[in-house]
């Protein structure tokens, strides 16, 4: 976040006439300034993570012989990265407010957005990766000979262009259930990256609203 934190709020969120008022409020623009950080911070880490992914996964296949389902895979993390770069520009464009408590409450509000967006492109995203996982195994299989064994022991299945169909039942199943669960696995992914500093942020947008009434 390349924006000047300590210089956005020209005045406190208390009434500067109490006398506890300035201690209070450095206090709490230092804890907003630590959060802000924490939060891009936190999104740049996800987001060199995914490109560092992104890289690896394409050579990791490759040398289980399903460069293409590794490429598939890596354009999936980077369009992700992608994403996640450009909300992460968005941050720039929150309203800062005159106080810390008015930026902490538009940050809040943003990542609410972002991450009802992300649990909406999951719904996507997840199902894809396992039909790219179920493709690599049928791959492997196809090439030690796993498929045509199966076959030769059961000559009475019935098969859809060489697919045993009781096992595209199976994928179908798989993937409808990944889609109907998807969003369950995102929001237990995002409390596990981001959970903290969103418990801490909106513990301090409750704090700061408290005292605001108090004075």
């Amino acid at each position: 976040m390349k924006i000047p934190i300590e210089t956005i709020w020209k005045e406190g969120f208390l009434n500067e006439k109490s006398l506890a008022a300035p201690a209070i409020n450095d206090l709490y623009n230092q804890k907003s300034k630590h959060l802000v950080n924490r939060v891009d911070r936190m999104f740049r880490i996800n987001l060199y993570v995914l490109l560092v992914i992104a890289l690896i996964i394409p050579v990791i296949y490759y040398f289980l012989d399903a460069t293409w389902q590794g490429v598939a895979a890596s354009i999936l993390l980077l369009l992700t990265a992608w994403y996640n770069k450009r909300q992460l520009r968005h941050i720039d464009n929150l309203d800062q407010g005159a106080t810390s408590l008015d930026y902490l409450i538009s940050l809040e509000q943003w990542l609410k957005t972002v991450l009802l967006k992300g649990e909406k492109i999951a719904r996507l995203s997840y199902p894809l990766y396992i039909l790219i996982a179920i493709g690599t195994i049928w791959s492997a299989w196809n090439k030690q000979g796993v498929t045509l064994k199966i076959r030769q022991k059961f000559p009475a299945l019935f098969l859809i262009e060489d697919y045993p169909v009781f096992m595209l039942l199976m994928i179908g199943t798989s993937l409808f259930l990944i889609v109907y669960i998807s969003a369950k696995i995102y929001q237990f992914e995002v409390r596990l990256m981001y959970g903290r500093v969103l418990d801490k942020l909106e513990e301090t947008i409750i704090e700061m609203k408290k005292l605001k009434q108090g004075f």
